[in-house]
């Protein structure tokens, strides 16, 4: 299922950490804290435990938004799609 994952995360290294594995996950950054993923039900539990755990006492959210795919085809956008560099994402 199309799933559109944002967060706000105050904490650099964290914000990091939850951006790279998002991008393991196959997901696809649509701006600086939101993005977007075709996510079965067992994967998406998979990735929820697992940002759950880095979560676990940290300040911040992470939300998932499951889109059908009717409703995900009717999204517009206004300005250029944010597309991210490899030297964008920095592990530590």
């Amino acid at each position: 299922m199309n799933t559109i994952i944002i967060y706000d995360i105050s904490e650099n290294s964290l914000r990091t950490r939850v951006a790279k594995v998002l991008l393991d996950y196959g997901c696809i950054r649509i701006q600086k804290s939101a993005f977007w993923g075709v996510l079965n039900h067992n994967t998406q539990d998979k990735l929820r435990l697992r940002l759950e755990r880095m979560m676990q006492g940290k300040e911040g959210n992470i939300q998932f938004y499951p889109m059908c795919r009717k409703c995900f085809s009717l999204k517009e956008s206004i300005g250029e799609i944010y597309e991210v560099k490899e030297e964008d994402v920095s592990v530590f």
